[in-house]
Formats: structure tokens, C-alpha cells, sequence
């Protein structure tokens, strides 16, 4: 697929719940191996959209294409097919407290593959080594930290290589410096496995230095005000309010330099 093609396609999305309507109108185009940001203030349905786009709840108009199938007008084939190829993310990491790292990162191959006991064991060292994991196979989640529990949730959403990953509020709990590191960890394993990046969030350090496009989110217009680079977005949106929500975050993370893969 070329870089400028659309790998998905937002088309007069109208999402809500019942009859109460978040967001309308919405119209945007993610590039495939995008590290896409969908952004806006507390209450603009960011997380709303996120759960739109992976399938959990149907929207009340429009569609969303990828690579020009729509989801949800999918047959039960095709959208497993689809789900196969994607890996999502949440803010606690949300690992199963009674096993460990390296059982719950198999699960996902244990249960939609035919692989042996000993080729799951190698996707899972080599899974968590490629998030800074290696030798805590055994590990419980109680006995490690918020960050590692972030990148351990990372390993078991890649453990499938998938094409597009979605994460609501990676950062969310963690202190600068861990922020950072995640934020690099993202872009590392972006390319490492070819993926497009969905990522819900309202950190704007981690918008401004590693996001490549976005949707801003309205609260107050119920419609997206704009779309397109955050960093071109800052200086150059048309839209004041657009502007005004990217500066907070200074000049200073506009230049964050990040590892070389």
C-alpha cells in the first residue's frame, strides 16, 4: 500500500450511545504506518471513538473502512479475520493477575493458532525482549512496576504481529520519564512489525513529539475541528481553539529526539 493511500477511512461517523449523539459528522483518513493521535478536551468522546473504531459499539451513522471493508457491514468471517490482525491496548495494562508475563502474553497464540508449546515460548521471550522485558517470563503482574505493566500489556497486543494497534491512554499514571520511554517504545515497535498506531490521549508531549496525524474532538461543537499532522497543526490549524489546546505543550517537546531502529 502507498504511504499517502488511506488504510482507514472515516466516512460521516455519527457515534453516541442510544440516542444521545457525542460526535457527528466526522470525516478523517489514517495512513498506513501512522502513528495516529485522536485528541481533544475531557468529554469530547476520545474514548468513545476508540471503542467505535475496534468494533465494540456500532455507530449511529457513517462508516469505518479498512482497506475499504466496512466492519460492521462485514460477515462474522471477515470481522474475525479483521480482529485477528489488530491489537489493543488499555490504560492498566489489564494482564490476568494469576498468570504470568510469559502466560499472558501466549494467550492470544494459544487460543487463534496451531503453533507448538515451544514455538508460543519463543514468540514470547522474543515478544517481551522487544518491549525491555527479557527474563521476566515468570514474573506475576503484582510483582512489577506501573511501566512494566504497561509494556507487558504491549507484548501480549503485539504477541500476533499485528497491522494496526489501538491504545487508550498509554501514559496514563506514568511520570515523565517513563512517559518518554513508552513513547519511544511505541515508535520502535511501529517499525519493527510494519503497524499503524491509533492512540487515544491527551498527553501533549507524546502528541506533538511522536504523532505523525489526528482528530481534534470538539465537547462543545460535537464534530471534529480538525485533522491532519499535530505538529503543522500547532502553527498552522485555522482553527484558534486547535492552536491554542497544541501550544500548551510548548516548543520544547517539538524536538524530542528518539532512538534510531
Amino acid at each position: 500500500m502507498n504511504r499517502s493511500t488511506p488504510f482507514i477511512q472515516v466516512q460521516n461517523l455519527s457515534i453516541g450511545y442510544g440516542s444521545r449523539i457525542v460526535q457527528q459528522d466526522l470525516n478523517f483518513n489514517v495512513r498506513k504506518n501512522d502513528i495516529f493521535f485522536i485528541i481533544g478536551g475531557s468529554g469530547c468522546g476520545k474514548t468513545t471513538l476508540l471503542k467505535h473504531m475496534i468494533g465494540l459499539i456500532a455507530p449511529s451513522q457513517g462508516e469505518v473502512l479498512y482497506e475499504g471493508v466496512n466492519y460492521y457491514q462485514a460477515s462474522e468471517e471477515t470481522q474475525l479475520s479483521l480482529l485477528q490482525r489488530w491489537g489493543i491496548t488499555y490504560q492498566s495494562g489489564a494482564l490476568f493477575s494469576s498468570m504470568t508475563l510469559a502466560e499472558n502474553v501466549a494467550l492470544p497464540l494459544q487460543l487463534y493458532t496451531d503453533l507448538s508449546s515451544k514455538q508460543i515460548a519463543e514468540i514470547v521471550s522474543y515478544k517481551l525482549a522487544l518491549v525491555g522485558l527479557a527474563g521476566y517470563e515468570t514474573f506475576y503482574p503484582a510483582e512489577i512496576s506501573g511501566g512494566m505493566h504497561k509494556r507487558a500489556g504491549l507484548a501480549r497486543a503485539i504477541a500476533l504481529d499485528p497491522q494496526l494497534l489501538f491504545f487508550d491512554e498509554p501514559s496514563a499514571g506514568l511520570d515523565p520519564i517513563s512517559s518518554l520511554r513508552l513513547d519511544q517504545l511505541i515508535v520502535q515497535v511501529c517499525k519493527a512489525l510494519n503497524s499503524t498506531v491509533i492512540i487515544v490521549s491527551h498527553e501533549l508531549p507524546s502528541i506533538l513529539s511522536i504523532g505523525t496525524n489526528c482528530v481534534f474532538l470538539d465537547a462543545q461543537a460535537k464534530t471534529m475541528l480538525a485533522s491532519g499532522d499535530p505538529k503543522h497543526l500547532v502553527q498552522h490549524s485555522q482553527n484558534e481553539k486547535v492552536r491554542q489546546f497544541l501550544s500548551r505543550a510548548g516548543t520544547a517537546h517539538t524536538d524530542t529526539q528518539l532512538p534510531q531502529t
